[in-house]
C-alpha cells in the first residue's frame, strides 16, 4: 500500500494594510460628518471609500486628506 499524497496548504492571505492613526482620525471624521459611508486599506491601491450613491473610490494614501477636504467643500 502507497503513503497517501498530502495536499499542498493554499497560500496566506496577505496581511490587511495598517491604517496610520492620523488617518484613522481624518476617515473617522469623514465618516462621523456623512461623507462617507465606509472606508477599507487596500494594500495595492490606498483606501477604498464608499461613498452615498456613488460606486467605491479608491484613493491613494497620500492624497487622503486632499481627496477628504474636497469632500467636505463639496457638501
Amino acid at each position: 500500500m502507497s503513503p497517501k499524497r498530502k495536499k499542498d496548504a493554499a497560500p496566506a492571505a496577505p496581511p490587511p494594510g495598517e491604517v496610520s492613526g492620523d488617518d484613522r482620525l481624518v476617515l473617522t471624521g469623514a465618516y462621523k460628518a456623512g461623507l462617507i459611508l465606509a472606508w477599507k486599506r487596500d494594500t495595492e491601491r490606498g483606501y477604498c471609500l464608499t461613498l452615498a450613491g456613488k460606486s467605491d473610490e479608491y484613493v491613494d494614501v497620500d492624497k487622503l486628506a486632499i481627496y477628504l477636504a474636497k469632500l467636505k467643500a463639496a457638501a
